[in-house]
């Protein structure tokens, strides 16, 4: 199992971009460790750790519209790891970068308040308005109800 879920802030705004028929974004995450001194309260930098995710289909496409560079954000996934040469001072080293392919990314309320708005896919909201005109449709005609056949309807 390689899931992982890291807080972190957006190098970089989200880049949105079309592969064949599927939209990827794109981003880099910086996430600080640090932790507070218990003898003078005062926070320790330990360093920072970039990493690169991508996030697929309706994912990316939300991700663009609702976070930019600098954003709070909590990102869970998969971790995936690709590793190369590299030429350095005339010796090759070899690197390693890991990379979250996003399950799911929200802002990190820690940090921050937020609202989301929630976007129906376009048959759900017809499915809804043609729920609803029916409903509406069935009251107007004056008996919120069918009558069942064979039975006395009640005067009004």
């Amino acid at each position: 199992m390689n899931d992982i879920t890291i807080t972190g802030n957006l190098v970089n705004a989200p880049v949105l971009r079309t592969y064949g028929t599927q939209q990827v974004t794109k981003f880099r995450l910086a996430h600080n460790h640090s932790y507070r001194d218990p003898g003078t309260g005062d926070w320790i930098d330990k360093g920072t750790t970039f990493i690169e995710v991508s996030c697929w289909r309706s994912l990316a496409v939300n991700v663009t519209e609702s976070i930019g560079k600098g954003s709070a954000v909590i990102v869970s996934g998969r971790l995936k790891s690709s590793e190369w040469e590299k030429e350095v001072d005339g010796r090759i080293e070899k690197r390693t970068s890991f990379e979250i392919e996003a399950t799911a990314i929200g802002p990190d309320l820690s940090r921050g308040a937020t609202q989301a708005v929630d976007r129906r896919h376009e048959a759900v909201e017809r499915q809804e308005a043609s729920a609803v005109a029916e409903a509406l449709s069935v009251i107007d005609s004056g008996s919120p109800f069918e009558p069942v056949p064979g039975e006395q309807v009640p005067a009004a």
